[in-house]
């Protein structure tokens, strides 16, 4: 039963709101540079509205090569993702009014389209289309920020991503080949299947040495680019993992790994938007966590949870991109004081960050005390113990050091700052409302109000605060400068460089060697040749003319002997 009046009068009934999307993002690519504003707006809001009219089940479907494919398919845990991730779009959209250039603006729109279109996928083909679409997007509003930093990030995002999908396609052909069905299954980490499965979504969902593309590719883009690639690229990942991996034990394990070891990473890394990344993979981490438990009630929460993120991390990425927007850079060390100029994005950051550690309220003020109560029941307290860690880290970094570093403090220059413009503050407020929806919704199904798991959560956020805040004034905390933080990329930006420059060089000494040796015995050989045949040896020596003579004369005796006889 649809949850809105159909304003395309039942025509689009069988199609994705996903394609809608991406035909619209191929049109703002021709339409005047003064309506791509409008467009990047008003494309994920129709698209909105024609997925709250469509009625409930499978449609959009159609026969290829024998084999009936559903484009999409209306139900829970993709129906909510796909609401929050179109209203999430429509406020990025306002967010981005400034921008104008088609390439942002037309891979905003597609990317969008292709992640609403995977969660909404109603069978294995539709998923993996739409979820590759989504990876090629996305590297393209990477490469829209313009330089030669968000070049290279992007070429490396590119490389992760197509591995993940050749990953993921062969694991797709095994399980067809096996069951002869395309439908979504459940992944079996004993077979060749589930393994190819879990590495590629591992790659998508940042997993810990896998997680390095994220962390190096976000914060290159462009202020827009960067707050719709927070949204999507990884909430669909931890979608693909509830749908093909629940209740998989091997998660319980990694989960945990993924919510602590971005803690220090967080509070070492100079770049704010880079800071804000690790706090979204220890968020996940969580989500993942809760996923390898399988419960209805942990993978209720798991996707509150995701959800949540969507406006919590939206909200933070805003408020930074506005300061970059307004300043030019997102360094911690050249940051600092801008409250008085820009009060009302130091408003808006402080509460992203209040609805990212979960406060009562807004967005994972559900989530978050019903995920560290399955965690604990179910993985014990060692599991639980890393859950509390890593929440009381994403509250240390993302809600307290981020709006301290940019908007409290010392300013490290004494330059006017003017706030946000007013279309931004505008999408601020929106992410705002998303937040406080999400967070006071009184009702989630199979997610009980669990005061136990509320009181542990707020001891924890409240210990995190007084720690930081004695860090803070002892002088305790790493200081705000300006370097270039590499973790597990350094594998591939530094030690891969260095070793294939030594491979050259030791092929091309080889190869030298090899060319002089050849050279010399050449050399050795033609020389003998010339000594033997050259115009000084006996053999190409002058003949003198009586000589010559006579041999001609000898060799017409023969030639008419040989005619007459």
């Amino acid at each position: 039963m649809s949850m809105a009046p159909d304003i395309f009068g039942g025509a689009l009934d069988g199609l994705s709101p996903g394609f809608l999307l991406i035909l619209l993002g191929l049109l703002a690519t021709i339409l005047p540079r003064a309506t791509r504003p409008a467009m990047s707006v008003l494309a994920p809001l129709l698209a909105l509205l024609h997925l709250l009219a469509l009625p409930a089940g499978p449609g959009g479907m159609f026969e290829i090569i024998g084999v009936t494919v559903t484009t999409f398919d209306i139900g829970q845990p993709g129906f909510a993702i796909a609401v929050s991730f179109l209203a999430a779009a429509t406020v990025a959209g306002i967010f981005n009014w400034h921008e104008r250039a088609g390439l942002p603006v037309a891979a905003g729109l597609i990317y969008t389209g292709c992640a609403t279109g995977a969660v909404l996928a109603g069978d294995l083909p539709s998923f993996f289309v739409f979820f590759e679409i989504a990876s090629i997007a996305a590297a393209f509003l990477v490469w829209s920020g313009g330089t030669s930093r968000s070049l290279g990030a992007g070429m490396r995002f590119a490389v992760a991503n197509v591995l993940a999908g050749v990953l993921l396609l062969e694991a797709f052909l095994l399980t067809y080949k096996v069951t002869g069905s395309i439908a979504f299954f459940t992944g079996d980490l004993s077979t060749s299947a589930g393994v190819y499965l879990i590495l590629a979504l591992g790659i998508r969902t940042a997993f810990p040495v896998l997680h390095a593309w994220l962390t190096d590719a976000y914060p290159e883009s462009t202020p827009g680019g960067t707050v719709l690639l927070s949204v999507f690229a990884i909430t669909t990942s931890v979608y693909a993992l509830m749908r093909f991996l629940p209740g998989e034990t091997l998660l319980t394990f990694i989960g945990p790994v993924m919510i602590a070891f971005p803690v220090l990473l967080a509070l070492l890394a100079n770049d704010l938007r880079r800071t804000l990344c690790y706090g979204l993979i220890s968020q996940v981490g969580l989500a993942v966590t809760a996923i390898g438990i399988g419960t209805p009630e942990a993978l209720a929460a798991a996707t509150t949870l995701a959800i949540a993120n969507v406006f919590g991390f939206l909200l933070m990425f805003m408020a930074i991109g506005a300061v970059l927007f307004r300043t030019g850079t997102a360094s911690a060390a050249d940051l600092g004081g801008l409250a008085a100029q820009m009060p009302w994005t130091a408003a808006f950051a402080v509460i992203g960050g209040l609805s990212v550690a979960g406060l009562p309220i807004l967005a994972g003020g559900t989530a978050i005390p019903a995920l560290l109560t399955s965690i604990w029941t179910s993985s014990g307290p060692y599991v639980a113990a890393l859950a509390m860690f890593g929440v009381a880290g994403v509250w240390a970094h993302a809600g307290l050091r981020v709006p301290a570093a940019a908007f409290f403090g010392d300013r490290a220059n004494n330059d006017p700052v003017e706030e946000a413009p007013v279309h931004m503050r505008i999408a601020m407020l929106g992410a705002v409302g998303g937040c406080l929806a999400i967070g006071s919704m009184p009702c989630w199904d199979d997610i009980p109000f669990d005061a136990a798991g509320l009181v542990l959560h707020m001891q924890g956020l409240a210990f995190s605060l007084l720690v930081f805040a004695a860090a803070r004034a002892w002088g305790l905390l790493p200081r705000d400068e300006a370097s270039a933080l590499i973790d597990v990329d350094w594998l591939y930006r530094r030690l891969g460089p260095s070793l294939v420059g030594v491979v050259m060089t030791v092929t091309s000494s080889a190869y030298l060697a090899w060319q002089n040796f050849i050279s010399a015995r050449l050399t050795g050989a033609f020389r003998g040749m010339f000594a033997a045949a050259g115009p000084q040896a006996n053999v190409a020596s002058t003949w003198g003319t009586g000589l010559g003579v006579l041999w001609v004369a000898v060799l017409l005796v023969v030639m008419l002997l040989v005619s007459y006889m």
